[in-house]
C-alpha cells in the first residue's frame, strides 16, 4: 500500500511540473485545461523557426508528448461495474470500503485521489477517517461527516441512509444533514428526512450472507477475504469444516460464526489482517 501511494506521489508531482511549464492552472476544470493544452501545443507547431536542429525537434516533439501524458495521468479514471444480479465489494485508495449493488457503477481519479467519487446506481460506503469524501450522483452529493451510509439514486429519486456516524446531502440547491438511524429521500422538488425505525443495522447487499454445508474451514475463509476485502492467515485448523449461515456485514461477527463453534480463536493484527490460530 505505502509503495503504491509512493508511486502515485511521485506521478503527481511529475504531472503537476509538467502542467506548471505549460503555464496551466490545475485548480480551473478539466475541459478548460485541455483546450489550452492543445492551444498551446497548436501554438508551438505553428512557430515559425528557420533553422532547427534534429534534437531541437525531438525535444519539441517529447515535451509535446509529456504534457499529453502528464494530462492523461490528470484526469484518468478508474471504474468499477457491478454486473447484473451480483454484488461487488472492494475498497478504495484510502482504504475506504465500498459494496457496490448489482447493475451500479462507481468512478474516481485513478492517479490523483482526492476522495471524491462518481455514483450512478446504489452503493453502501463504510469511510476512513481524513478529509473531506463526497460521493457525486446524477441528483445530488452526498458528503460525508460520519463513517457508514448507503447513497440510491435511480431515475430522478436520491435516497440517503446513515447508519453510523452524518452525512449531509445536497439536493436541488438546499443540504440536509443526516444523523445515524435517518434516512433522506429526494424526487424532483419533493425532499423529506425520516427516522428509520427497527431497520437493518447493514442493506441487505452489503451482508455476507451465505450458506456453508460441511465446507473446508480454508474455503470458507476465503470467502470471508473477498467479501470483506482483507487478509486473513490461517495458521492451523485447515483440516476443519464448517456448516452454517453467515448473514452479517459486519466482519467480526463474521468470524465469531465461523470460529466459535469450531472452538478456533482469532486476533485482528488491524483492522485488514486476521490471524485465525
Amino acid at each position: 500500500m505505502k509503495e503504491k501511494k509512493n508511486k502515485e506521489h511521485i506521478l503527481s508531482s511529475e504531472a503537476e511540473q509538467l502542467l506548471r511549464s505549460y503555464k496551466i492552472n490545475t485548480r480551473i476544470e478539466k475541459a478548460e485545461v485541455l483546450a489550452r493544452l492543445l492551444d498551446e501545443i497548436e501554438q508551438k507547431k505553428q512557430t515559425p523557426v528557420r533553422k532547427i536542429s534534429w534534437y531541437v525537434a525531438a525535444a519539441s516533439v517529447a515535451a509535446t508528448a509529456a504534457v499529453l501524458i502528464a494530462f492523461w495521468f490528470f484526469t484518468a479514471t478508474e471504474t468499477i461495474n457491478s454486473s447484473s444480479g451480483d454484488t461487488y465489494a472492494f475498497r478504495l485508495p484510502d482504504d475506504s470500503r465500498v459494496v457496490l449493488h448489482d447493475g451500479s457503477t462507481l468512478s474516481y481519479r485513478k492517479f490523483l485521489w482526492n476522495r471524491n467519487v462518481k455514483l450512478i446506481g446504489e452503493a453502501y460506503f463504510e469511510v476512513e477517517k481524513g478529509s473531506g469524501f463526497h460521493v457525486t450522483t446524477n441528483q445530488g452529493e452526498v458528503e460525508v461527516l460520519g463513517t457508514r451510509f448507503l447513497v440510491n439514486e435511480y431515475d430522478n429519486q436520491l435516497t440517503v441512509q446513515c447508519y453510523e456516524g452524518k452525512v449531509k446531502t445536497n439536493f436541488n440547491d438546499s443540504f440536509w444533514i443526516l444523523e445515524a438511524g435517518s434516512r433522506f429521500t429526494g424526487i424532483n422538488d419533493a425532499a423529506e428526512i425520516e427516522t428509520v425505525v427497527n431497520e437493518n443495522e447493514y442493506p441487505g447487499f452489503a451482508k455476507f450472507n451465505q450458506k456453508f454445508h460441511n465446507v473446508s474451514l480454508p474455503e470458507v475463509v476465503h470467502e470471508i477475504e473477498q467479501f470483506f476485502d482483507v487478509e486473513i492467515i490461517l495458521k492451523e485448523h485447515a483440516n476443519k469444516r464448517f456448516s452454517g449461515s453467515i448473514q452479517t456485514g459486519n466482519l467480526d461477527n463474521a468470524l465469531q460464526i465461523v470460529c466459535e463453534p469450531l472452538q478456533i480463536d482469532y486476533v485482528f493484527k488491524n483492522k485488514y489482517r486476521i490471524t485465525i490460530y
